[in-house]
This record gives structure tokens, C-alpha cells and sequence, in this order.
């Protein structure tokens, strides 16, 4: 039981299931219906799945790092062998990949893209100042662009809200390597915070979740979403100015409920 709780724990499910409300939302913006199609829940079942896919090759580079900042994590704790959690995140991406091939060639080739842009921002990318924030951002934002691809349709409506998840979700990447300054000084990793420091790291973040907050409300403006969207985009935004404020330990998990309200926000939105 507890090795199979770890297993469920390294691929931290919490970030799939948002990734794949994400593209079921951008399915809804793009015209689906309401139910999903099988088409629709392939699209979502892929997307989980390079996400943990990609959530244990990370943990797999990281293990040095996670000794000293998360030591209670499958790897580091000695839970699961690295030799098997490569494994498991190949079978992961594949798995994947396979399911995305039935979907059409748009979506296939973003599942590769996207698992070969995993593998390479755990293994080089996250070192690189600024890049590997870049990357996985870019990768936040391409679920919804992937979603609507799964109609073949892509526009304004999706190009905004993955610019939105973009802008936020860096703002919490540059958040979370302020907690990790300890163990990423010890692997020798490129940061914000470890190259001009904590508070302007935390300054340079909050500039990216303000900009995030500022721009949230043009769905409203240009009239894609209602009062309804209105309604959650600013409890959203109170959520993400809080995450600002916190402690610096609280920083990027403020941040990641926040950005799942968001999600909820854009359903909210498309639902109405």
C-alpha cells in the first residue's frame, strides 16, 4: 500500500487533473459541448499523462536537490529506485503519445513535443537563468492551445487564456525556486533568487502575477466571457495579490490554488 501511494505521489496528480480541466475547458471555448466526446477525453487522458510523466523525470534529475529542500519526496526517501522511476516516466510519455496518435496529427505531434520538452527542461533547462521558467510556462500554456486543436480550432478566445496561464505560472516558477534556494545552490542550478537574490526574485514573480491580474479581465472586456467569469476572475485575482503578500515559504502553493481558481474561473465563464 505505501509503495503504490508513492507512486501515486511522484507524479503529483493534483498538476494532471488541472492540466486536463484545462484542455476540457479550451474544448468548451472552442465549441464542444458541454459532455465530452471520446475525442475530447482522449485529449484529457493524454495531457495527465505526459503531465506525470513529466512530473517524475523531473524528481528523477532532482533527486540531489529534493535530499535537502524536499527530502520526504519517493526518490530522495529511497520509496522508489531511479532506475525504475526512469521507467515509469517512459512508460508514462508513451502511453501517452500512443493515445494522442488516434486524436489527429496536431495533437500528436504536440504530445511529443511536449514530452521531449519535459525530458530536456529536467535534464538541462531549469538550470539555465530564466529559460527553464520560459519552458515549462510555455508548456502550461500549450494545454490549452492543445485543447483546442483536439477541434482543429484555434483563435483569439484560446490564444488569451494561454497567455494568461503563461504569464501567471511564471511568476509562481520564479515563487518556487525561492523555496528551493538551499538545494539548488548545493546542485549548482542558475536561479533568480541565487544569482541577484531573494527579494528581487520575489519582486520580478509579483510583476508577473500582477501583469497576470491586470490582464485577466480582457475575456470580460472583449466580451468572450460574462459577469459570471467577472465574478470568480476577481476572487481569482484576490487569491494571487495574497499569494504576493504571504510569507515566502507560501509564496508559490497561494499561487498554485490561485491558478486553479483561475481554471475554475475560465469553466465558470465558458459554462455561462
Amino acid at each position: 500500500m505505501i509503495i503504490m501511494l508513492s507512486y501515486l505521489k511522484i507524479i503529483r496528480p493534483l498538476n494532471g487533473i488541472m492540466s486536463a480541466l484545462a484542455v476540457y475547458i479550451a474544448t468548451l471555448i472552442a465549441g464542444a459541448t458541454l459532455y465530452p466526446s471520446m475525442q475530447v477525453i482522449y485529449g484529457m487522458i493524454v495531457v495527465f499523462l505526459v503531465s506525470c510523466g513529466g512530473m517524475v523525470i523531473n524528481d528523477r534529475f532532482d533527486v540531489v536537490a529534493d535530499r535537502l529542500n524536499k527530502p520526504h519526496r519517493p526518490l530522495p526517501s529511497g520509496k522508489i529506485r531511479t532506475k525504475i522511476a526512469v521507467l515509469y516516466s517512459v512508460i508514462l510519455f508513451a502511453a501517452g503519445i500512443f493515445l494522442s496518435y488516434f486524436i489527429n496529427t496536431y495533437c500528436f505531434y504536440i504530445a511529443i513535443a511536449a514530452s521531449l520538452l519535459l525530458v530536456l527542461y529536467s535534464w538541462k533547462l531549469k538550470k539555465i537563468i530564466m529559460v527553464g521558467h520560459l519552458s515549462i510556462s510555455l508548456l502550461v500554456a500549450l494545454t490549452f492551445i492543445f485543447g483546442g486543436l483536439i477541434l482543429n480550432i484555434f483563435g483569439l478566445k484560446i490564444l488569451l487564456l494561454a497567455l494568461l496561464a503563461f504569464i501567471s505560472n511564471i511568476g509562481r516558477e520564479i515563487f518556487k525556486t525561492v523555496e528551493d534556494v538551499m538545494g539548488d545552490k548545493h546542485s549548482e542550478v542558475t536561479t533568480i533568487p541565487i544569482k541577484y537574490g531573494v527579494l528581487k526574485a520575489k519582486m520580478i514573480a509579483s510583476v508577473f502575477i500582477m501583469a497576470a491580474v491586470i490582464l485577466s479581465f480582457l475575456p470580460f472586456f472583449l466580451a468572450i466571457f460574462g459577469v459570471v467569469y467577472l465574478f470568480f476572475i476577481v476572487i481569482t485575482d484576490i487569491m494571487f495579490i495574497i499569494a504576493i503578500v504571504v510569507p515566502k515559504n507560501l509564496n508559490a502553493t497561494v499561487c498554485k490554488f490561485a491558478m486553479l481558481f483561475a481554471l475554475l474561473s475560465f469553466l465558470a465563464g465558458a459554462v455561462a
